[in-house]
């Protein structure tokens, strides 16, 4: 992890405490390293701290509803709970940014990312399309098949199969696309090296 990044992390942590956001944060964060790295047009200050924060409002919302927060997801899904975690995340992703000093006009980015990560469908900038890739790359994943296909009601191999049906309409950039198929491939390998009983 790059020091400067490193309290951020720390501050965030213990909101992804809930939702498997556990997994699914730092899976992410990673994700976010590779599509910046292919875009170095982007300011990494701006996407890192966005990816880090970006679900911790899920901490704000009854557990019972984190499911129905489900972005895109095939059935069930809720957009008022969408939304209260976007606007809890951007209000406490602000107040994080100011506990260690980040330049305020990145923190306000990184806020208005976090505000419209899931429910706006076009991106605001650069930055904000990689949050939204990272973000949704990581349902291409061997961690996430394994848990997502339960959220979903589907085998693990419709999961992988509709995730698959989605890269083009979900992802914004080509580096995300390749991404999906690489992780996708990979889950699809360790599926069938260790099946799910």
């Amino acid at each position: 992890m790059i020091d400067r990044y490193a309290r951020i992390y720390e501050l965030a942590e213990p909101y992804w405490q809930t939702r498997r956001n556990e997994v699914h944060v730092p899976g992410s964060y990673a994700l976010a390293h590779e599509l910046v790295a292919a875009h170095p047009q982007a300011d990494p200050d701006i996407v890192l701290p966005a990816i880090l924060l970006h679900d911790i409002g899920y901490m704000v919302v009854p557990e019972n509803d984190h499911l129905k927060g489900l972005a895109g997801a095939v059935k069930g899904w809720e957009p008022e709970i969408t939304r209260r975690h976007e606007i809890e995340g951007a209000a406490l992703a602000a107040e994080i940014l100011a506990e260690v000093g980040w330049d305020s006009e990145r923190s306000a980015s990184v806020a208005d990312i976090v505000d419209g990560h899931d429910s706006r469908p076009e991106a605001v900038s650069l930055e904000d399309r990689l949050v939204k890739d990272a973000d949704k790359l990581w349902r291409y994943t061997e961690s996430a098949v394994r848990i997502c296909h339960q959220w979903m009601e589907l085998t693990p191999e419709r999961y992988m199969d509709w995730v698959e049906s989605e890269i083009d309409r979900w992802l914004f950039t080509e580096a995300a696309r390749d991404l999906a198929r690489r992780e996708l491939a990979h889950s699809r390998s360790a599926l069938a090296a260790q099946p799910i009983r």
